[in-house]
């Protein structure tokens, strides 16, 4: 196994990445996007993204044109792509917004200061629970999200370097966990990877089925089973 690294402040894969990324794929270069700089601009291409984001839940990602994105926001086509350089760029950047999203519920949810040290699984079931939850937003969107994943090498590349920063996390609070005596579990990084794999799986399992399930009886379990795998009987 590979060892995992804590991540790096700018991941690989961020926002700010994006302009150089089509390159690095060995894609063709395409002409450059204008960034936003006033407020009135910034607001159009967040309701563009927005109407994005409905269209893509009610429709899918094959169906959903530019036209009708630009209806839906109230906007021309033209000011579609004066931000964006197509759909696709639209719902990578929705990918890196979701997964944001997830990694400082994580990282929140870990920090000491927010960590009950005093009640171990009564932070494990909190940050579970909001992780299952902020599953279920737009969930027509992640579907297309996961879909992506395995169709698209850049997609996979992000949500990887999310995976690395999650784990960065997870390995920091263990490590603190084991000073105190806490963990039953000593090979820290085997624990983090299986730990972090298990739910994301479980979250993205929830999303993905039909039916749908009870997230928080799900949750609850996820978390005993977590539990029960890090710490000892009497932490």
């Amino acid at each position: 196994m590979t060892a995992i690294s804590k991540p790096s402040p700018e991941p690989e894969g961020s926002i700010e990445n994006l302009s150089r990324a089509p390159v690095e794929a060995g894609l063709e270069p395409v002409r450059e996007i204008r960034v936003p700089q006033q407020a009135r601009s910034r607001r159009t291409r967040e309701r563009t993204l927005e109407a994005a984001a409905d269209c893509f839940e009610e429709r899918g990602f094959d169906e959903t044109t530019t036209d009708e994105i630009a209806r839906r926001a109230g906007i021309s086509v033209g000011s579609v792509y004066a931000y964006f350089r197509d759909k696709r760029a639209i719902l990578l950047e929705l990918l890196h917004r979701t997964i944001a999203e997830i990694a400082e519920i994580v990282e929140a949810g870990l920090a000491p200061g927010a960590w009950r040290d005093d009640d171990p699984r009564g932070s494990v079931r909190e940050l579970v629970g909001r992780i299952f939850h902020a599953r279920q937003h737009r969930p027509g969107t992640q579907r297309i999200l996961w879909e992506r994943f395995f169709k698209d090498p850049e997609f996979q590349a992000v949500m990887e370097s999310f995976e690395v920063r999650l784990q960065g996390a997870i390995v920091a609070n263990l490590e603190r966990l084991a000073e105190q005596g806490k963990l039953r579990i000593s090979d820290l990084a085997t624990a983090t990877y299986l730990v972090q794999l298990s739910i994301e799986w479980v979250s993205s399992r929830l999303l993905l089925s039909e039916p749908a399930h009870d997230v928080d009886a799900i949750a609850d379990a996820a978390s005993d089973m977590v539990v029960r795998f890090l710490f000892r009987d009497d932490a």
